[in-house]
């Protein structure tokens, strides 16, 4: 394949970037944990991806690879996201999760930098992983934000998407794990 071109998308592209975050989240540990249902999965994160990408199409900081292979959002330092437009998909969450899903975002909270640009969310299809698309979707933002001499944060949903973010810059800053979910990772990557 030859070297990804990435482009900024506009809302007029908010299906083609839904649809490749979706692709891509499909498998992820920690949301198929919060979303274990098939059919709920496709709905409520349709919803979640609707909500996040709205502060990031308002910015013009979402970057897909030109084809929709793979896409990011980002949300500017300071950005102020409404959690409770995501009430309505917690119904959804297997009662016996509820507490450590709800406990799980409280804790992101706690490490998520207000000075700090945040990657929402960043995916690759997974029919086009492992060629580099995910590495040039991150360059593209860090580039921009290096440029701006500001630093980012993210939360790593595994370990090897763990290890990318790290050979980007980001260093852990702690893990969050309640009973029996899988692990995430709270990264932040200073600025150059």
């Amino acid at each position: 394949m030859d070297i990804p071109k990435i482009v900024t998308a506009s809302s007029k592209d908010l299906d083609r970037v839904k649809g490749v975050l979706k692709l891509g989240f499909a498998s992820d540990a920690l949301i198929r944990w919060v979303f274990p249902d098939a059919s709920s999965y496709l709905k409520c994160f349709d919803i979640w991806m609707e909500e996040f990408s709205k502060i990031a199409f308002e910015n013009n900081i979402v970057f897909s690879e030109e084809n929709f292979c793979g896409s990011s959002l980002w949300h500017p330092p300071g950005a102020k996201f409404d959690s409770s437009v995501l009430a309505s998909t917690f119904e959804s969450i297997p009662s016996d999760r509820i507490e450590e899903a709800i406990k799980f975002f409280e804790e992101f909270e706690q490490y998520h930098p207000e000075d700090a640009w945040y990657l929402a969310f960043i995916a690759v299809d997974p029919a086009m992983q492992r060629k580099g698309i995910g590495s040039f979707l991150l360059k593209e933002a860090l580039q921009m934000i290096d440029q701006r001499g500001d630093r980012a944060y993210l939360e790593a949903s595994n370990e090897q998407n763990k290890a990318l973010y790290e050979r980007h810059g980001f260093v852990e800053i702690g893990r969050v794990q309640f009973e029996n979910s899988p692990p995430a990772f709270p990264m932040i990557r200073e600025a150059i």
